[in-house]
């Protein structure tokens, strides 16, 4: 009975971890190109070997929930007409580097310029393309090969240079970071790979668009009942085991 309590605890535990990253997905339903995080889980099992490593005995002790790779299916793009939003229909991300030299990516595609003109992402972090908007621009275009020119007074109209977009071999190294922001490994890093907009694999960009959440609500509605179910199968679980306790503790000889 000691061991149904503590297996009904794991169980509590998986299931409130899936539950946590269910009300994740759904408080961002709306956050331009998030990716769905999901759960999976494994069985604990305790092994018992001989001295020539074979198994003589194992137990279960549980269940252990653990984060799988993130959902990387492309949103529905949304009209928005913000001339700076830039949609990624497809594969790609859009790289920016932290104050620290750390590079992270992103596909939220509302971007900003920066105090000295240069292109950002909305919380602020430049892209590594480099891209600076003249401040007396008039005019902003990206085109779905990612090059940005703008228009200058006088009618002039120049080209500033192109997005460039990042993809990676190992899509499952990729984890959110908050602020709609990803990062990855070393090793995995080490396998990106960068192209222009529209080859090699890439995307392509849609000015003035958003890509939208992946998150289904249906799919995440039903998750959330199937989770609390067995939520409320392993608090009864441990509601039994005591009862078996407490009679157990009450026999007399």
């Amino acid at each position: 009975m000691i061991d149904a309590l503590y297996i009904a605890e794991s169980g509590l535990d998986a299931k409130q971890k899936q539950l946590d990253a269910i009300a994740h997905n759904i408080a961002n339903v709306s956050t331009p190109g998030y990716k769905t995080s999901q759960m999976s889980f494994m069985t604990v099992v305790q092994e018992d070997r001989d001295n020539s490593g074979q198994i003589v005995s194992s137990q279960g002790l549980g269940v252990m929930a653990q984060q799988s790779p993130l959902d990387m299916s492309v949103g529905k793009m949304e009209q928005t007409g913000r001339p700076l939003d830039v949609a990624i229909n497809g594969a790609g991300f859009l790289e920016v580097e932290q104050g620290n030299g750390k590079l992270l990516y992103s596909r939220g595609g509302r971007l900003i310029t920066d105090a000295q003109g240069y292109l950002s992402t909305e919380n602020g972090l430049r892209l590594t393309s480099m891209l600076q908007i003249p401040p007396d621009a008039e005019d902003v275009r990206i085109a779905t090969d990612g090059m940005l020119s703008a228009k200058l007074p006088g009618n002039e109209v120049i080209e500033i240079g192109q997005v460039q977009l990042v993809n990676f071999v190992d899509m499952s190294a990729i984890k959110a970071v908050g602020n709609n922001l990803f990062e990855v490994d070393q090793e995995a890093l080490n396998t990106a790979y960068y192209g222009s907009v529209g080859e090699s694999g890439m995307g392509v960009l849609q000015q003035g668009m958003l890509e939208s959440s992946n998150v289904s609500m249906n799919q995440e509605m039903m998750n959330m009942m199937m989770a609390q179910r067995s939520y409320q199968l392993n608090a009864r679980l441990v509601q039994v085991s005591d009862q078996i306790l407490e009679t157990l503790n009450n026999l007399r000889r």
